[in-house]
């Protein structure tokens, strides 16, 4: 008897097994960390991003829908240095029949592979591509994931001088702990580029003194005094050697240099540009009452030739943009502005990245 998973030809262990050993541990964890029941198809496939991706289709009993047939993306990251294994199943669409499901199915596993989205991953596998939400939403598990790693995992050793690198992977976003503006503490934020061949850790941000820089590990953190965040994408926003032409081109271009701006062109929307596709700063969006001590429709009292109280307009935050954006949009109009180039450094990122896509794994997960 064979295993039921599609384009899978082992044999089962049992007689009654419907699944071969490999694939009946990949639903387990599956079942464990996403209580994903009633499967009703599966396949594992290999990517550009990742050898160990899959799809599971399983059918809702509890669901009133009438499109009880729903599709997971499933990609694993087996334990690599210091960092821990990683799973994340995206609830992705549902739909009334079987069949219907399986051939949506099949058709993400071709775009994410090498179809027509396959530079832009993203943009085929989130379910709320199109409309308007909250940053959180979007830069949320199980599309990326977010370690506290200074005071956690992290010894202070590693985190204030060479050994890194056993805790980040290249093209992670990394925000590093700064001192307070307005009694509201905030982060410097950049993107880990790699370890060189010379021992330094690097880093590419956005300076508020001199533009776009790549800077060793020391210099980035500068004057942190509580905190080191991670993000990490599961699924890649953009292809590797894009987000590589990217920096290459900013740095090269010394890019935004004199016209930084706390609220709309600050380290984050850089950063968060290159990596997600998104002009966005969620530090400004969450504190920026705190920040200029009002809000967008009130009223600042300044004096006039008069001396009389004069309505003024305060500043725009995140570029006017509100509080909830669409990727599509964004990641359309942030890859219009950054540029492409190969250079030197862009040629260095691609290379480290490409070393750290996970290959086909025996990790009995997918």
């Amino acid at each position: 008897m064979t295993c039921k998973a599609n384009n899978c030809y082992n044999s089962t262990n049992y007689s009654w097994n419907d699944y071969c050993s490999y694939h009946e541990n990949c639903l387990s964890k599956l079942r464990q960390h996403y209580s994903v029941s009633n499967i009703q198809e599966i396949e594992t496939f290999e990517t550009w991003f990742n050898g160990n991706c899959g799809y599971v289709i399983n059918y809702d009993s509890s669901s009133s829908s009438t499109y009880p047939y729903y599709i997971w993306i499933v990609v694993y990251e087996p334990a690599k240095r210091s960092m821990s294994e990683n799973l994340s199943a995206i609830r992705h669409d549902n739909w009334n029949t079987l069949s219907y499901a399986r051939e949506r199915a099949q058709a993400l596993k071709g775009k994410l592979q090498n179809g027509s989205w396959g530079d832009t991953p993203m943009l085929e596998v989130h379910p709320k591509v199109n409309s308007y939400e909250r940053f959180d939403s979007l830069i949320s598990s199980p599309y990326v994931k977010r370690e506290n790693l200074a005071g956690g995992i992290i010894p202070l050793i590693d985190f204030n001088l060479t050994n890194v690198e056993r805790h980040l992977k290249p093209l992670d976003i990394v925000w590093a702990g700064r001192r307070h503006i307005s009694g509201v503490p905030y982060y410097h934020v950049g993107i880990y580029l790699g370890k060189g061949n010379e021992g330094k850790n690097w880093i590419c941000h956005l300076n508020d003194s001199n533009g776009v820089r790549i800077t060793d590990w020391d210099s980035f953190l500068g004057g942190f005094n509580y905190g080191l965040i991670r993000y990490h994408p599961m699924i890649p926003f953009k292809h590797y050697s894009k987000i590589a032409e990217q920096i290459g081109s900013t740095w090269d271009a010394n890019w935004r240099n004199g016209s930084y701006s706390l609220l709309n062109r600050n380290c984050e929307h850089f950063a968060n540009m290159v990596v997600y596709g998104i002009n966005y700063s969620k530090q400004v969006e969450d504190n920026k009452s705190s920040i200029v001590g009002t809000s967008r429709a009130a009223m600042l009292p300044l004096f006039g030739p008069l001396g009389l109280l004069l309505p003024v307009e305060p500043k725009t935050f995140n570029n006017d943009k509100g509080s909830t954006i669409c990727l599509r949009n964004e990641m359309n109009e942030s890859n219009g502005k950054l540029g492409w180039k190969t250079n030197d450094w862009s040629k260095w990122v691609k290379e480290w990245a490409e070393q750290e896509v996970p290959p086909k794994h025996p990790c009995r997960i997918m």
